[in-house]
């Protein structure tokens, strides 16, 4: 070969010799996010505040359906008595005004009722989400925390799924792995009464 294409050559050679120098000193590990979030206890407590709100949103809606119902049935008998021929003109004019009321007021109720559905739901994903955002980040901090002290410079998600459905991480060893170390110190401070989740 000669010189010049050597000479030619030699940047390209150069980089690719520092890219494999610098892959070798990098130290990589691994975090199964998803195991990190639901082992987090922080997680289960949020996750059981929410079911309780919905069972208290849940009974709510019952009990107001229910009502509902009940109200819709007394109105079907109303609206069926004031169709009766034997009574006076006024007293048929009377109930099938009151038959009508009845009715936009039901319909009234029934619209309220699924606006509150409708804002309830949205008000209780948008908490939700909320909270859980605050989880992540409590681990992304961990995660960044742990990896500063031990030196890591790469922390790649074993559980992440690529747009194959197939895991982004196709090989490591158990020794990469950090989960539990992570969830160690994350749960280290779990039963303190000090400690405000969701506020």
């Amino acid at each position: 070969m000669q010189y010049s294409n050597l000479k030619m050559l030699l940047p390209a050679i150069l980089t690719a010799v520092s890219f494999v120098l610098t892959a070798a000193e990098q130290r990589i590990a691994t975090v199964n996010l998803e195991k990190a979030f639901n082992g987090y206890y922080k997680t289960k407590i949020i996750d059981q505040e929410f079911a309780e709100q919905r069972k208290v949103y849940s009974n709510y809606l019952e009990r107001q359906t229910r009502l509902l119902r009940k109200d819709e049935q007394i109105y079907r008998q109303k609206r069926d008595a004031s169709l009766n021929v034997a009574l006076a003109p006024a007293e048929r004019q009377r109930r099938q005004q009151e038959v009508e009321n009845l009715e936009k007021s039901l319909k009234k109720r029934w619209v309220e009722l699924e606006q509150y559905v409708a804002e309830r739901t949205k008000a209780l994903q948008e908490s939700s989400a909320r909270e859980r955002k605050k989880v992540i980040e409590d681990i992304r901090s961990e995660i960044r925390r742990r990896a500063a002290i031990e030196g890591y410079t790469l922390v790649l998600d074993s559980s992440g799924m690529s747009l194959n459905d197939t895991s982004i991480v196709l090989y490591s060893t158990d020794a990469m792995d950090i989960t539990d170390k992570v969830l160690t110190e994350l749960n280290r401070t779990a039963g303190k009464k000090s400690d405000n989740t969701t506020k």
